[in-house]
C-alpha cells in the first residue's frame, strides 16, 4: 500500500468521523432546543469540526510520510490516479460554491449557506477519496 494510498483511506475516515460529530452534535441541539436547524448554534460546532479534523488529518499524514522516509512516496500511477480523482470530485465542490453564491444573493440564512459549502465541500472529498482508493485497488478505467 503507498503513502497516498494510506493517508487517502485515514483521510477519508476521519472526514467521515467529523462530519457525522459536526451533524450529530446539530440534529441533538435542534431536538432538545427543539428549535430549527438555521437556529441552534452551529457555528462552533462546524468550526470544530473543520479544525479539529484538519489537525488529525496533518498529524496522521505526518506520521504515515514520516514512517515511510526513505521510501519513494509517489511514482507516475499516483500522479495519474490523483489527476483521475481530482476530476470527479472537485466538479461537486465548484458546485458547492456556485449554489451558495446563489444563496446569498437570494439572502438565505448563513446556517444554510455554510451547510451548502461544508456539505458539497465534504462531498467532494468524498468522491475524491472513494476515487483514489477504488483507482489502487481495482485500476484506472480504461
Amino acid at each position: 500500500m503507498t503513502v497516498t494510498e494510506r493517508t487517502t483511506i485515514v483521510g477519508t475516515l476521519l472526514g467521515l468521523i467529523t462530519f457525522v460529530a459536526y451533524w450529530a452534535v446539530i440534529i441533538v441541539r435542534a431536538l432538545t432546543d427543539d428549535a430549527p436547524f438555521a437556529d441552534v448554534d452551529w457555528q462552533g460546532p462546524m468550526l470544530a469540526a473543520i479544525l479539529v479534523g484538519g489537525a488529525l488529518y496533518g498529524i496522521s499524514y505526518g506520521l504515515i510520510t514520516w514512517q515511510a522516509r526513505g521510501t519513494r512516496r509517489t511514482d507516475a500511477r499516483d500522479n495519474e490516479i490523483r489527476r483521475y480523482a481530482e476530476a470527479t470530485g472537485g466538479g461537486i465542490a465548484a458546485l458547492g460554491s456556485l449554489i451558495a453564491l446563489i444563496m446569498l444573493t437570494l439572502d438565505v440564512d448563513t446556517f444554510w449557506v455554510a451547510t451548502t459549502l461544508f456539505t458539497l465541500g465534504y462531498l467532494g472529498s468524498l468522491i475524491n477519496s472513494a476515487t483514489t482508493i477504488s483507482a489502487y485497488q481495482e485500476g484506472l478505467p480504461s
